[in-house]
């Protein structure tokens, strides 16, 4: 699902190792433009389970659309994969 407010960046590996950041996947956002056009990013890469579980559990949770009925935005959602 697209959720035009979801904004963290987040990759799992494996189910067993977690990138979840801040930057675009763009020149500037990770650091490839040039030293003086770089964004200021954060994130973390972790193997810790308890983080690895909330992580996935965080987008499940967006992905099955348990925020869309109060959400307000429904008009710039497409539809939910079932």
């Amino acid at each position: 699902m697209l959720c035009p407010r979801v904004h963290f960046k987040m990759v799992i590996f494996d189910l067993e190792v977690a990138y979840i950041g801040s930057a675009n996947l763009t020149g500037a956002g990770i650091g490839m433009k040039s030293a003086l056009k770089r964004n200021f990013e954060a994130g973390i890469l972790t193997n810790d389970p308890q983080i690895v579980e909330a992580a996935i559990n965080q987008f499940d949770t967006l992905w099955m659309g348990a925020h869309c009925k109060n959400c307000g935005r429904k008009e710039y959602c497409g539809d939910r994969i079932k």
